[in-house]
């Protein structure tokens, strides 16, 4: 059992079960393949020109984010009015992260149970993070945390994932 404590206070305890089931073995004879390419306009377009808006949960949490980032830069260090700042920034934080998987969690679900083998770009993100205008817009659209759900949720159902 793994305990872990977020920075807004909430614990979450992490069980690991065997819960007898066997892991599908991967399909031998594919019919439906889907080839998804990353983007930023459109967070992924797959190859039948269906196109995935990216949702920019950034751009639509900024000002709040930025409203409490400058409360917080105000209060006095060591006050427990800048601690309440913190916690209400951190929960701002947590909530742009968890909307953010939870739209991932949809759409890697969408994709898998649709097809039987998907194809996904990868990108050297780490290059593409180095040009400034376009790295807030990057790490917006998280396309590895994307990447991953993909990964397991297809290991899970014993479908192909092509990276």
């Amino acid at each position: 059992m793994t305990l872990s404590r977020t920075a807004t206070g909430k614990y979450y305890a992490s069980l690991l079960v065997d819960d007898g089931v066997e892991t599908p073995v991967p399909m031998q004879t594919i019919d439906t393949v889907l080839g998804v390419d990353m983007g930023l306009t459109h967070l992924s377009i797959d190859s039948n020109g269906n196109k995935t808006a990216n949702p920019r949960f950034m751009k639509r949490a900024a000002a709040n984010l930025r409203h409490k980032q400058k409360a917080l830069s105000r209060c006095q260090k060591g006050s427990k009015g800048r601690m309440k700042a913190w916690l209400k920034l951190a929960k701002a934080h947590e909530r742009l992260a968890n909307a953010r998987a939870d739209f991932q969690h949809k759409l890697s679900r969408q994709l898998i149970d649709e097809n039987q083998a998907v194809v996904v770009e990868t990108l050297k993100v780490k290059n593409l993070l180095k040009n400034r205008k376009l790295a807030k817009h990057i790490a917006d659209a998280s396309w590895f945390g994307l990447i991953q759900k993909l990964e397991y949720k297809s290991k899970a159902q014993g479908k192909h994932l092509v990276k």
